[in-house]
């Protein structure tokens, strides 16, 4: 681990000279997002997320200060907007629109269906889902079509606030929820920090794509630090500390991961 942290080290340090706009030394950047583990997880804490130490070891390095503040997702899009954070961890271009974007992503994220492990039901398409209830998180992107039947056959019901997913989950195993549709990692690693592994099963995946730490159209140094990160994802990958910083979250390295049979990447 050394020697991929030494190689790493070196590597960013040759980054930094090739930027002419390179960080300023002592520059704090604050990123923020709401709890959305195993991507980003509670600050200042032993495994804060994956995408928080990816970017952190992208960034510090190059002289940043990275500073994590975990509110509500909506507050943190809006507050990033407006320029009061420099960027939230876990977005795409469909959250949040008009934002700045490196050309690599910081993670990945496939969106799945589930149910209670004892529910006879299962998905066959769109119209499988009429007159079920359905969990969804307020201002989340979970993919167009599954939206779209979501709003067509079920009857939704919003959460809202820092554990937005915990109370789905606690509320779908009371019985009180049909489904709950979320990102098939994220699901796995909050239902095993609540003793409720077996208590679902994932029926269906839908989309799959990628994850950013996307950063506010209002700072000046966006298109810098998106830059110093499409690079340095890059190096990590190389250097094998990506895998390192994956593996501590029973993860792989995404351009590697394949889904076996619908199940949840985490071990």
């Amino acid at each position: 681990m050394a020697d991929l942290r030494s190689g790493l080290r070196t590597g960013l340090c040759v980054l930094a000279i090739m930027f002419s706009s390179a960080a300023v030394r002592g520059e704090t950047l604050t990123f923020a997002a709401d709890e959305w583990c195993p991507v980003n997880c509670a600050p200042g804490s032993e495994k804060p997320g994956y995408m928080v130490e990816i970017v952190t070891a992208i960034l510090e390095p190059l002289g940043y200060e990275i500073r994590y503040q975990q509110i509500n997702w909506a507050r943190a899009l809006l507050l990033t907007r407006n320029g009061q954070f420099d960027g939230v961890y876990a977005g795409t271009p469909e959250e949040a629109p008009g934002f700045v974007f490196p050309d690599a992503p910081q993670g990945e994220y496939t969106i799945g269906l589930f149910v209670r492990a004892a529910d006879p039901w299962t998905y066959t398409g769109p119209q499988s889902l009429e007159g079920r209830s359905a969990g969804l998180i307020i201002d989340y992107s979970y993919g167009e079509a599954i939206e779209a039947d979501l709003q067509r056959y079920s009857e939704i019901t919003y959460t809202g606030g820092a554990r937005a997913l915990e109370q789905n989950i606690r509320t779908l195993d009371r019985g009180r929820l049909d489904l709950i549709v979320e990102d098939i990692n994220s699901f796995a690693y909050k239902a095993a920090e609540l003793g409720l592994t077996d208590a679902f099963r994932l029926e269906e995946t839908f989309t799959r794509d990628s994850l950013y730490l996307a950063l506010s159209p209002a700072k000046p140094g966006s298109q810098t630090i998106a830059g110093h990160l499409t690079a340095g994802m890059q190096e990590l990958r190389s250097s094998g500390e990506l895998e390192a910083i994956m593996r501590k979250y029973g993860l792989t390295d995404w351009e590697n991961q394949t889904l076996d049979d619908g199940q949840p990447a985490i071990d």
